[in-house]
């Protein structure tokens, strides 16, 4: 009898320090979880092969941290934020804008290059268009935007096809300072409210069409001089 009650406190002592190794092997477990680096997030999934489209907030988001893009569609009935968009830089084939309902303003901060076109077009309640950085584009189609009142270029300096900006019944300015060179026709035409262009460093177009009864007699007439000689 007194063997077996030793032979019990035996096994009683092992199973406590059996029990506590383990508790003290969990508590090490959980620490080490708790001081682990979080995980990396993912790469953003940039789509190369094709056009974006961008019909509502979740789709911008998803395209926040891209830098470059092959075409991107802004076409929704839904007010939307493309100012997140504070990573994309290239647009290697077409900007499109329109038609949308909702949006009131689009503004792209980072974007430099657009290797195809800009096409702004049927926006209902668009009133301004602001591309702070944007450099280069190979063309430019601004047409039939009611409300737009802004057209915001400051850093462009080329462009290799027209510049058309048509029947935008609201559109006061046209700013793009630094614009030299229009390889292409520059059109503004249906524009009754266009009172102020900014394109004081324009010295060549491939022709120039204007139909603008507020814009002041000597701006229409220094544009028209930019126009190269066939």
């Amino acid at each position: 009898m007194r063997r077996s009650r030793t032979d019990a406190v035996t096994s009683a002592a092992r199973a406590g320090r059996t029990t506590a190794n383990e508790f003290a092997r969990i508590s090490v477990l959980a620490v080490a979880a708790c001081g682990a680096r979080p995980a990396a997030p993912a790469a953003p999934s940039c789509p190369t092969d094709r056009t974006v489209v961008l019909a509502s907030q979740r789709d911008i988001t998803r395209l926040a941290r891209c830098t470059t893009a092959r075409g991107v569609t802004i076409r929704s009935g839904a007010a939307l934020d493309t100012s997140v968009l504070h990573a994309l830089a290239t647009i290697t084939g077409d900007l499109v804008i329109g038609p949308t309902v909702g949006v009131e303003e689009v503004t792209l901060g980072e974007l430099r290059i657009v290797g195809g076109a800009i096409h702004v077009v049927s926006n209902g309640l668009m009133q301004g268009l602001f591309l702070p950085r944007l450099e280069r584009a190979g063309r430019i189609e601004i047409d039939g935007n009611v409300a737009i009142t802004t057209i915001s270029l400051p850093k462009l300096t080329a462009v290799g096809g027209a510049v058309s900006i048509t029947d935008n019944a609201s559109l006061e300015l046209l700013d793009m300072p630094a614009l030299a060179t229009i390889d292409q026709a520059l059109v503004l035409t249906g524009d009754p409210q266009l009172t102020l262009v900014e394109a004081a460093q324009l010295h060549a177009a491939g022709s120039v069409q204007l139909d603008v009864p507020k814009l002041p007699p000597d701006v229409a007439e220094r544009l028209r001089a930019v126009a190269v000689a066939p």
